[in-house]
């Protein structure tokens, strides 16, 4: 019970685990329980090479190190800042969408050995889940936590969701006494608290937090909260077994005081140092100078052994008496510089002694001065002029480098460059993102069109231009200044503050210097181009384009903008540069709206999309958030969007009363929530839960006057065939308007009865046509399989969405689909539409194929060499092994490396090209944990 739980008078029904009870999926669900990960071999092969190459580096001291900031810390950005050497890889802090950040600009998350983590918050913590995942599945043997005290219980409070099969998570011993060290670096631990007594042990009881409604709602919730079902393991019925006996009272059905024990126990350990945070003082190893040869030879120093005792930093002796001196031989030793990362989230934790030894007091010796310190501060704590005096001990010399709300860098170049592709469709479907960080730059691109004659040449470059120049303008305008102020104004002339922006880097070796030439910029005539020089597209925009106005001027009476529906995430699996992960926004009225699903970086893909001075009040009007199911990848932005909607409501007034957000989710979410809300952050005052299960059959009367003051005349959910306690939901937004959610399902004929006559179905259509049994296996749809759902329960309209992220721009459509219908159309993030624009949705089809016309060459390549594969498995005698699929797949990540090795040592960023196109298609394809 936790989240405000309300009864309103009756009492809360529990619905037990829902199995499938037609034979086939018995059958098939059976099948699959007894089937081996095909992910098992892979995973041991990458991790058996990670462990190898790592052996040989441990003998050499790095000779690059950088540090560079994958999120800046803004509103709605990951917090992440990576280190790289040329040996090992480490993070500090991991907030949502780090992974995401990661993928578009080429960053290896594949080689990390190290996590430091400096509060137990969600802001720092909140990417850790979906990376995990993600690391697991390139095989990443090892993670080490580094943090504050109970952090690696957030994978217990994930398991049934975040589960860790194939790579072990284990916890550093943070204790200011133990450093951590490898050949690497050093690292001291400083702790820091508001209290002086956050290092006692002693076993004094503390008081317990109060049960949220009482023991009453206790019981009531007792089977959600101890739920242990697995959500990835496709369980059948024993008909034996009564029918609402919950899995964890089948095994034990005496063992409730047991479990609150257990809970309490746990909550005791971790709430002794609950408020700490960890500060990391980082040495790099000394590296040895080079040897000058030509310094060698004039002393008379032969090529032989003597030479490797100069370089060991050894003095020599020659044959002939002459001593030769190590430091006359070679450039001079690296002591190893030092820097600092910390976070003080309020002033009372600042310990200004522990970082003493590292002021420029004129009496530590000058390695001792960090290069560089990272500061996660809140801006109201870096502007104390407590704070700032602090800063001021490390000297001139140091830079700080400020990761924190004050920046407003979100760091994706690649979501506007689809966005503006997308807009020349339409403007009011595809607005611009309100997300004015990113610089846009005006730079004209080559004349790719020069072969045309004269007069089409000049009108396509007066159209190109001219929306290039408007949607510029549209984009300098929406926000205000694109650039980031050094955090807290003008500073004090000695402190040298930088404002983090995403691909910020600072070399700490061999040269030492800040370097802001990645950071991310806006090339808009270059987007608008691509597209522009695809033979066809302007014929087929023009067309479209007269098409919209005719359709809109034949309605323009009758046109309503509301309800609306905006698309917020429309990937699969995990999150792409190009389709986040589920999260679709419906906007009842002005004052009223709802999200259906929320994955990873939801409130981020709120942010681009409201404007961060305007993503306030959209939050102040959302009143229900729906969950369909409890895979990762459909809820795990929730803590996020719970803890920016309680921002936005203390923005207003910070004494208001409390207003907590209508939660319809499976039952057992609640055990995930009330774990976080016992051992991280409290969340449980910002919902109410309202069971998916007590929306079943119509049943949700008890909760008719919440659903009405939230907006929604109506809602009903029902089982959907995907894992155990996947919905399917049913909105009666006004008399005039349903909308149908699928979730993520197989076609299931109890959808079809709960959306008879939607206006608008929105389904999932994971996979093409072609991988049917794939789809089947993974429990989604294809295409055909969405759309004929649509037909049998007579929607007016449906949109297909989820799609796999091997379908990063345009699914793949059969012809039937593209040629002989008028009521579907493709979900894009950031996509808008209101009821009466439906109709355009199916017309999209011809430009949107021109202006993705690359990738969906693709596609049909892709498509061509499954056939060719098939027929040449029909035709051999024997079947391949799965040892000659695995070398199949190893030959090509090893080609794909070969490439990104070069990428490596021609730049600055640490690149992988074939990590991320695992990620982006073979991970999904291969049945990742995640199953989406």
């Amino acid at each position: 019970m936790y989240g405000k739980i309300t009864t309103f008078g009756k009492v809360v029904r529990i619905n037990s685990v829902r199995y499938y009870s037609s034979d086939s999926s018995k059958k098939l669900l059976e099948f699959l329980a007894s089937m081996p990960k095909p992910n098992s071999g892979r995973i041991f092969d990458a991790q058996r090479q990670r462990q190898q190459i790592s052996k040989k580096a441990e003998k050499y001291g790095p000779s690059t190190v950088y540090l560079q900031v994958l999120g800046s810390g803004a509103r709605g950005a990951p917090n992440t800042l990576y280190l790289f050497t040329d040996q090992k890889r480490y993070l500090f802090n991991c907030g949502e969408g780090t992974q995401r950040l990661a993928h578009e600009h080429k960053v290896k998350l594949s080689k990390l050995d190290h996590i430091f983590i400096t509060n137990k918050t969600w802001r720092n913590i909140g990417g850790l889940p979906g990376l995990s995942l993600t690391l697991q599945d390139v095989g990443v043997p090892n993670i080490t936590l580094h943090g504050p005290d109970g952090l690696d219980e957030l994978y217990n409070a994930t398991k049934r969701f975040v589960i860790m099969k194939d790579m072990n998570v284990t916890m550093a011993k943070c204790s200011p006494s133990v450093d951590f060290e490898d050949n690497v670096m050093t690292v001291k631990y400083v702790l820091m608290g508001p209290e002086d007594n956050i290092f006692k042990t002693d076993s004094t009881p503390i008081a317990k937090k109060p049960k949220l409604g009482g023991e009453i709602l206790d019981s009531k919730f007792e089977e959600f909260i101890h739920d242990d079902t697995d959500y990835y393991k496709r369980e059948t019925k024993n008909p034996e077994e009564p029918k609402n006996m919950s899995p964890k009272l089948k095994t034990k059905n005496v063992g409730k005081d047991a479990l609150k024990m257990k809970d309490e126990k746990v909550l005791h350990e971790l709430q002794k140092q609950s408020h700490c945070t960890v500060a990391y003082i980082c040495t790099l190893k000394k590296r040895l100078g080079t040897l000058v040869l030509e310094k060698c030879v004039e002393l008379g120093v032969k090529p032989g052994p003597l030479l490797g005792q100069l370089k060991s930093g050894q003095d020599v002796v020659l044959p002939d008496g002459k001593l030769v001196r190590s430091k006359d031989v070679k450039t001079p030793d690296d002591p190893g510089p030092v820097f600092i990362v910390l976070e003080v989230p309020d002033i009372s934790y600042l310990k200004e002694s522990e970082f003493a030894a590292h002021f420029d007091d004129k009496v530590n010796p000058p390695e001792n001065i960090p290069t560089i310190v990272v500061h996660y501060t809140p801006p109201h704590v870096f502007n104390h002029p407590k704070y700032r005096a602090f800063m001021s001990q490390f000297g001139a010399a140091t830079r700080h480098l400020a990761l924190n709300a004050h920046n407003t860098c979100m760091g994706s170049e690649a979501v506007h460059r689809s966005q503006h592709r997308l807009h020349l469709l339409d403007e009011d479907m595809f607005p611009l993102l309100r997300d004015a960080s990113v610089p846009a730059l005006w730079a004209p691109g080559p004349r790719a069109t020069a072969a045309l004659d004269g007069a089409r040449f000049r009108g396509l470059e007066e159209l190109k231009n001219k929306i290039a120049e408007a949607q510029f303008q549209n984009i300098i305008s929406l926000e205000g200044s694109c650039g980031d102020a050094a955090p807290g104004g003008a500073a004090p002339a000695r402190l040298d503050v930088v404002a983090a922006r995403t691909l910020t880097m600072f070399h700490l070796r061999p040269k030492k210097a800040l370097d802001r030439s990645a950071e991310p910029k806006l090339h808009i005539q270059e987007y608008i181009q691509e597209a522009m020089d695809v033979n066809g597209f302007v014929e087929s925009l023009e067309k479209f384009r007269k098409l919209v106005e005719k359709i809109r001027y034949g309605r323009i009476q009758h046109h309503q903008e509301y309800p609306k529906v905006v698309f917020l995430g429309t990937g699969s699996c995990i999150p792409s540069k190009t389709r986040n992960t589920s999260a679709i926004v419906l906007q009842i009225d002005e004052q009223r709206s709802m999200l259906m699903d929320c994955g990873e970086g939801t409130f981020g893909q709120l942010v681009r999309f409201f404007g961060p001075k305007k993503v306030n009040a959209f939050l102040r009007t959302l009143k229900a958030i729906y969950i369909s199911h409890l895979h990762a990848d459909h809820h795990i932005g929730l803590i996020d969007v719970l803890q920016a909607r309680r921002q936005a409501l203390e923005e207003i007034d910070k004494e208001a009363p409390e207003a907590p957000v209508y939660l319809l989710a499976p039952g057992q979410i609640v055990s995930w929530l009330s774990i976080y809300d016992k051992e991280f952050e409290r969340i449980r005052d910002e919902f109410t839960l309202i069971p998916n299960q007590d929306l079943l059959d119509d049943g949700g009367e008890q909760w008719a006057a919440a659903l009405r003051g939230a907006g929604v005349l109506r809602a009903r959910t029902c089982h959907v065939a995907h894992c155990p306690n996947a919905f399917g939901l049913a909105v009666d937004v006004t008399p005039h308007y349903k909308l149908t959610y699928s979730g993520d399902t197989i076609p299931c004929g109890e959808l079809v009865n709960i959306g008879k006559n939607s206006t608008l179905l929105i389904h999932e259509a994971t996979m093409e046509d072609e991988l049917a049994g794939e789809a089947r296996i993974k429990m989604h749809s294809t295409t055909s399989q969405a759309i004929n759902i649509g037909r049998e329960m007579n929607a007016k309209y449906t949109i297909l969405t989820h799609f796999s992220q091997r379908y990063a721009r345009l699914p793949r459509l059969n012809a039937s689909i593209l040629n002989d219908n008028n009521t579907v159309g493709i979900a894009f993030d950031n996509m808008q539409i209101t009821m009466s624009d439906l109709e355009l949705l199916p017309h999209m089809y011809a430009p949107l194929q021109l202006m993705f016309a690359e990738h969906c060459v693709e596609l049909e390549l892709k498509a061509a060499n499954r056939a060719r594969q098939k027929e040449r498995q029909r035709l051999s005698p024997t079947p391949p092994t799965s040892n000659s699929v695995r070398t199949y797949s190893t030959n090509t990540h090893t080609e794909e490396e070969t490439t990104d090795k070069a990428d490596e040592h021609n730049g600055t960023t640490d690149n992988n090209e074939s990590e991320q196109q695992r990620n982006g298609e073979n991970i999904t394809d291969n049945d990742r944990n995640i199953i989406s």
